[in-house]
């Protein structure tokens, strides 16, 4: 196949170019993939798992606080109207029959009340704890926000220069006989389509070409398409 070294140049521009976008296209794909920004939604749902629980923990000690602190109101109220009553009765049967009542309520209460210390001090705890994994989940959050920004913004800038990429290469595509250009495509599937012949070296595969070989190809006419004795890939001398 008879090649001009201009279409021979344009070949070498457009593999550096397709090899430019293809490396483009790996970079994005990797920002979505970040292992940092991974590792940080591992950590956020972790984070909110113990969030969750330490809250749960917290409600439902209030809960059962408040749920004693209703009992120990109704028993201050049962000591009151007894009390009340004790003082206002004649009898001396009744009279006894409430100072035993009393005497129950007393211990009720007494029992109510160390119940209710108890529970207030499990409670701070669990709200300090609560606190703790509220702050954690926070940072986490910031952290996976600032990272996210950050590969949102290097993605935009790649994807914006893969996009004037794309438009020189289709520009340099259409300089292209189209014989060449597929010639170009099919050798790109099997490897790199085009290197620069440097000294004995192929600027493809990096191979080097045996001084037989080297000799036929520096004696073919310039105006003759040549190729890799080792990868086939198109030769510019």
């Amino acid at each position: 196949m008879k090649v001009s070294q201009n279409q021979l140049q344009d070949l070498l521009e457009l593999t550096v170019t397709d090899q430019v976008i293809t490396r483009t296209k790996n970079e994005v794909d990797g920002l979505r993939n970040s292992p940092v920004l991974a590792q940080l939604q591992i950590d956020l749902r972790a984070s909110s798992t113990k969030y969750i629980e330490a809250n749960n923990k917290a409600d439902g000690l209030k809960l059962e606080l408040k749920r004693v602190e209703t009992d120990l109101g109704t028993v201050e109220q049962r000591i009151k109207r007894d009390n009340i009553t004790l003082h206002s009765t004649g009898s001396a049967r009744d009279a006894m029959g409430i100072q035993n009542e009393l005497k129950s309520l007393a211990k009720r209460k007494g029992d109510l009340e160390e119940v209710s210390l108890e529970l207030m001090e499990q409670l701070a705890q669990a709200e300090a704890e609560l606190e703790v994994h509220t702050s954690e989940r926070a940072q986490i959050e910031a952290k996976l926000r600032a990272e996210t920004e950050s590969l949102q913004a290097t993605a935009a800038k790649l994807i914006s220069g893969l996009s004037l990429r794309v438009a020189d290469r289709d520009q340099l595509a259409s300089r292209i006989p189209t014989e060449l250009l597929e010639l170009h495509q099919a050798k790109a599937k099997r490897g790199v389509p085009v290197g620069r012949l440097i000294h004995r070296e192929c600027g493809a595969c990096n191979m080097t070409i045996t001084a037989a070989a080297l000799q036929e190809l520096l004696n073919a006419p310039a105006d003759e398409l040549i190729s890799c004795p080792e990868c086939a890939a198109i030769l510019v001398r």
